[in-house]
């Protein structure tokens, strides 16, 4: 009957980190530490615990905040024990540099450049040997990373990694290696330095040594499935999410007894993880891009009134894009939706309502919001559920509504000033250009479908009449010029900016 691992002692962890931190050189000076929700933090880091977390004496204020690792994203952990020569309980694959020939015929093949003497093609040194490619039949030739054992057979890769580690002489030496060898899949090497640190310093890392072990004999005891877990966990640093969790499926049914299940279930987890964490950093920037090519849709759109684009704004285009990001993500409409609700960070974008200001009426255009002072909440409106197939079938049924549309909303007023003389909302719409149109629905997206965190949204001085409400015209039955109002901000004297991310 197999015996439970024991779980590393927490003060054998701590004592082990400070005996390193000694064999290392003292901790760095103050850097800047990023937190989960983007937030960047100067100080000193102090009482670093790599089980823990480390204290941070802050740069502006002096102030001490303690920080654990699950405050910071994996990526910033990771950067902070490397840089301490704490690889941990993480081994990273050894990657090498290469180059990648982009075919003529759609093919890319990738490999160390070498100098064999020949000028017409380029010869590649692989794990089986070297090729050569006539440079006729070669496009482009791109730089890269690949994994060090898809490049140079396991003897070879080792050379590689001691050449560029260096030959190890102390404990921690022999442990970091152990670590790069695990991470490139050399696990008999990776035996034989653990072995090493455990000769030299038997309390160096020695719980957590004592845990590898065991599993990496059973590693290179079972070889057909140790190469399966690594095909896993290649797919995952090259972010192929979905084909590695369909791996790990097919793990399950190929090996149902596997000595390392346990393992393939930590590893489905991390694909989980890091999958949740790659898609919640794209779709801040991947929502907007979606957005921008729906407003263009709308704005292009014959027949298209104003008071239609923003019914379908109100109505539909949260959903759309929702859904583009879904099919996008191999995820489903609630899980894509949800990583928008829970999304952080983001680039401030700027936009304007520019000579289209006064369709919204005189108190909207010249509100001052700041979220900094705003105590008001705004909330989302309730999301209702569409009636058509897709954003082009939509647009249909509104325009049938169009003008009906358009006229109630040119008609509505929040303060007593007449801002209909001059044109309509909808001949503005006519008149201006695409990129006009899509800034104004940019803005009042932002501003009103309760989808985007609005940071500021101000009146800036009108461009037309430079914020004096009115321009000079010549009157011909006077014969003599008068002030009359601005027909672009209709005597508002601003055109609004909104400020958001």
């Amino acid at each position: 009957m197999r015996r439970p691992m024991k779980l590393p002692n927490l003060l054998a962890v701590r004592l082990a980190a400070c005996l390193a931190l000694l064999l290392l050189g003292p901790p760095l000076a103050a850097e800047i530490v990023r937190l989960r929700d983007g937030t960047l933090v100067h100080g000193e880091i102090t009482d670093f615990d790599e089980a823990g977390g480390f204290t941070l004496v802050r740069a502006d204020n002096g102030g001490r905040v303690r920080l654990r690792w699950e405050h910071l994203p994996p990526a910033e952990v990771a950067r902070l024990k490397e840089s301490r020569g704490f690889t941990g309980e993480d081994p990273q694959p050894w990657l090498v540099d290469v180059v990648h020939l982009v075919m003529k015929n759609g093919t890319t093949e990738s490999g160390v450049l070498v100098d064999d003497g020949r000028t017409d093609a380029y010869t590649l040194r692989r794990r089986n040997g070297t090729d050569s490619f006539p440079k006729q039949y070669v496009r482009t030739v791109e730089t890269g990373r690949a994994d060090g054992l898809s490049i140079y057979a396991p003897d070879d890769l080792y050379l590689e990694m001691v050449a560029s580690l260096g030959a190890p002489v102390t404990a921690a030496q022999h442990f970091a290696l152990a670590v790069a060898c695990e991470g490139a899949g050399l696990y008999q090497q990776a035996q034989d330095h653990y072995a090493a640190v455990q000769q030299l310093d038997p309390k160096l890392k020695a719980d957590l040594i004592a845990a590898r072990l065991p599993r990496l004999s059973i590693k290179v005891e079972d070889k057909a499935e140790t190469a399966f877990l690594d095909d896993i966990r290649n797919r995952l640093y090259r972010k192929q999410f979905d084909e590695a969790l369909g791996m790990v499926a097919q793990f399950r049914k190929q090996y149902p007894a596997s000595r390392q299940l346990g393992e393939l279930v930590a590893l489905e987890g991390q694909v989980g993880r890091e999958r949740r964490d790659f898609y919640a950093a794209k779709i801040v920037s991947d929502y907007f891009s979606f957005l921008g090519k729906a407003l263009n849709e709308i704005s292009r759109r014959d027949g298209m009134t104003l008071g239609a684009a923003i019914s379908l704004i109100e109505e539909s285009v949260h959903e759309d894009i929702i859904r583009r990001i879904a099919t996008s993500y191999r995820t489903s409409p609630e899980q894509a939706a949800q990583l928008w609700t829970a999304r952080h960070g983001g680039s401030v974008r700027t936009s304007s309502y520019g000579t289209g200001t006064f369709v919204l009426g005189e108190q909207k255009a010249l509100d001052f919001f700041d979220s900094r002072e705003d105590t008001i909440s705004r909330t989302p409106a309730p999301e209702e559920t569409a009636t058509a197939a897709d954003l082009e079938a939509r647009m249909d049924e509104k325009l049938k509504a169009a003008a009906e549309q358009a006229k109630a909303r040119a008609k509505q007023k929040t303060s007593q000033r007449d801002l209909s003389a001059g044109i309509s909302p909808d001949q503005w719409w006519d008149s201006v250009s695409i990129d006009d149109r899509v800034a104004w629905l940019s803005s009042y997206y932002a501003e009103f479908s309760g989808q985007i965190q609005v940071l500021r949204a101000k009146p800036r001085a009108c461009r037309t009449c430079d914020a004096l409400g009115t321009i000079e015209q010549m009157n011909p039955e006077k014969g003599e010029m008068e002030a009359v109002a601005c027909p672009t901000c209709k005597g508002l004297k601003s055109e609004r900016l909104v400020i958001y991310h």
